[in-house]
């Protein structure tokens, strides 16, 4: 599959399951770094930054993969709460509320990953 026809498919992908999606090319070290945005359920803009190398959809499954694995809900939520355990920067108020929404970020990886893992390269 032709360098487009992939970067086309994983946008598609990833654009049908709620997400933005932009990339970045570098020719000479022939990778695109993509970058997915989708918002959590308490309004959050949620980001994270993905790599394919050698236009193979198998090593930006295995980045996501990685990303998703080591993602920490709690330290994710720890972010966003003042010192008093509430929520700042517009997460919500409760540090159940911001737990949850970060559970659901979470969640949001784990369903893009698994449907880029079904993108059919052929």
């Amino acid at each position: 599959m032709n360098k487009n026809n992939i970067i086309d498919k994983i946008t598609e992908c990833a654009e049908s399951n709620g997400w933005a999606v932009s990339f970045n090319t570098e020719q000479e070290k022939n990778i695109t770094i993509f970058e997915f945005s989708k918002y959590t359920p308490a309004g959050q803009d949620f980001s994270f930054s993905a790599t394919m190398k050698d236009n193979s959809l198998d090593t930006l499954a295995t980045d996501m993969e990685e990303y998703y694995e080591n993602f920490d809900v709690d330290s994710e939520a720890y972010l966003w709460l003042d010192d008093t355990g509430h929520g700042k920067n517009g997460a919500p108020y409760r540090m159940r509320d911001v737990l949850a929404d970060m559970e659901a970020a979470e969640k949001n990886i784990e369903n893009l990953l698994d449907a880029i893992r079904e993108i059919d390269e052929v």
